[in-house]
């Protein structure tokens, strides 16, 4: 079980890693319309996906989601950001999109590891069998330590932490959002593309609800 469990996170750094390349190309480059690709790249990949498992409503739920809500708003963000001379910030609007992204990613690296080792009360054993109270706790505790760092590495306002919670919070319902149609199709991954995290909708699922709040509210305190 031991070993299963730290092959299975060796193989999810290394697939991390590769999922954090483009996104650390987006910063070096500082160029929107390489952003504006990858973002419609992974949104197309997560849709497709959507539809080749059949989940209900492919469009009220899926496109609305996927497209109107998170690909739409993202872009508006970045692009207001950049192309407004009336917003200034004490670091470019893709550092902040990493900053939240990265939150996200902390919170389920977090709950994971805290999850698998100590987690015995579970919160929807019929939707997601995995997801503990532990678990949650270890991602709140660590998306709330992110903010706490990033609070005071730019001098920011202490809300971070709170803001950061919520989004820790909003990924786990975006999580369990795609589990919900998962379990119902009787599906463990919405694909392979990525080993160790299932398809583009599985390692998207999380940021799908948290990323647009989150980026407007560290936005308006960072």
């Amino acid at each position: 079980m031991e070993k299963e469990y730290n092959k299975n996170l060796i193989k999810r750094a290394f697939t991390a890693l590769a999922i954090v390349t483009p996104i650390v190309l987006i910063i070096y480059l500082q160029n929107f319309f390489f952003f504006f690709l990858i973002i419609t790249l992974v949104c197309a990949l997560a849709y497709y996906e959507w539809l080749k498992n059949k989940f209900r409503h492919p469009i009220f739920w899926g496109f609305n989601l996927i497209f109107v809500y998170f690909w739409l708003l993202i872009n508006l963000i970045i692009g207001d950001i950049l192309f407004s001379s009336s917003i200034e910030l004490p670091l470019s609007a893709y550092s902040i999109f990493l900053i939240v992204i990265l939150n996200t990613s902390i919170f389920d690296t977090f709950a994971y590891v805290t999850g698998s080792n100590i987690g015995k009360h579970f919160i929807t054993p019929n939707i997601s069998p995995n997801k503990t109270w532990e678990g949650l706790i270890g991602g709140l505790i660590g998306s709330a330590a992110l903010g706490f760092i990033i609070s005071n590495m730019f001098k920011s306002s202490l809300l971070l932490i709170l803001i950061f919670i919520l989004g820790g919070i909003l990924a786990f319902i975006g999580d369990l959002i795609i589990s919900f149609h998962k379990r119902e199709n009787n599906i463990k991954d919405t694909g392979t593309l990525l080993p160790g995290h299932g398809g583009a909708l599985d390692r998207l699922d999380s940021h799908l609800l948290a990323t647009p709040i989150i980026l407007i509210l560290t936005i308006l305190v960072v």
